[in-house]
Order: C-alpha cells, then structure tokens, then sequence
C-alpha cells in the first residue's frame, strides 16, 4: 500500500494528486481523506453555499465527505476527481433541499469566510463582491463560482449541474456580462 508522504510525483492540487488521494482513501487512509479534504474544502463549501444556507451548507460538507469515503473505492476515473467529488456534494445539497424545502441565502458568514480564504482582500472590496454576485441567480452563481473559483472546465461543470455545455458556455458569459455592467454601475455611482 502506498503512503501519503510516497506522494512527491503528483503535485498537490493536481488532477493526479487528488486521484492519488482518491485512492488511498479507497483503501481506509483516513489521513488520505484528511488531506483530500483538505484540497477540495473551498471548491466544495462554495459550491454547497450556492445551494444551501451557512448552517446547512456545513452539514452538507461533513455528509460529502463522508459520502467521499465511503464511495471512493467505486470512484473512476471520467473527468476530474473534484468533479466527481463536487457531484456527490450536489446531491448531497439536493437531498437536503428536498427535505427542509429551503431557499438558499447567503449569510454574513459566507462573506467573513471570504475574508479568511483572502486576507488581502479588504472590507470595501468583500462589499462590493458581495453586492455584485447578488445579481446573480443561483445558477449562474455555481456556474461562475465552478469555472473561477474551482477551475473546472465548462464540460465538466455541464456534467455537474446536467446542463448542455452550450447551455453554461452562454450562461456563464451572460453572467459575466452582467457583473461587469453591475461592476460599471458600482463605479459610476462611488
């Protein structure tokens, strides 16, 4: 059985890395799991933000990852492990939906959070991101959040969120279209 500290081929943060880590986890390494979790947790917290309030969100992200777990030995590899990883917290979000039949907000934690992910970000900056991802719908939120925040290619995030990749190619330019008009709006107006 390989060992976590054997990981020095596959970069961390990489497609193989996470992979690697996948499969260790396959094989009970609860610090393999740590560390997937680790890697992932941002990409996977944003995403369950976009679905979920603060306190649900948090809950979702404990049943995820134990989802991860217990899965990842059925884990194959067909796009990218944080996109399968990130289908599991969908469904995850979606169960959850279901069953409190509540409506995403998007709390002052969330945005403290970004304080912490970015410190160099400042309190003016945080407010004006805040206000300018409001004009977003859900939807268009994941879609911008998976591309610039996760990194994940527009073909994946179609298999994600079970769109056609014409579909999130258009509604993710729409959306960016309407944060720099939003953006424009914000500066003329200070």
């Amino acid at each position: 059985m390989m060992k976590l500290q054997d990981s020095t081929s596959a970069q961390t943060g990489s497609a193989e890395h996470t992979e690697f880590l996948l499969s260790l986890t396959a094989q009970g390494s609860g610090e393999a799991l740590a560390a997937l979790y680790e890697q992932t947790r941002i990409s996977v917290f944003s995403y369950l933000l976009s679905y979920l309030n603060w306190h649900d969100a948090q809950d979702a992200m404990q049943e995820t990852f134990l989802a991860v777990y217990e899965s990842s030995k059925n884990y194959q590899a067909k796009g990218t492990p944080l996109a399968w990883i990130l289908g599991i917290a969908r469904n995850t979000a979606l169960m959850k939906l279901r069953g409190a039949n509540r409506e995403t907000v998007r709390p002052q934690e969330y945005w403290d959070e970004i304080q912490v992910q970015m410190p160099e970000a400042a309190i003016e900056d945080r407010q004006i991101l805040q206000h300018l991802l409001q004009k977003l719908t859900p939807e268009e939120y994941r879609i911008v959040v998976f591309h610039a925040v996760s990194g994940l290619k527009f073909r994946e995030i179609s298999t994600i969120l079970s769109l056609p990749l014409s579909t999130v190619l258009s509604k993710y330019s729409r959306s960016m279209k309407k944060l720099k008009k939003a953006w424009g709006e914000e500066v003329h107006d200070a």
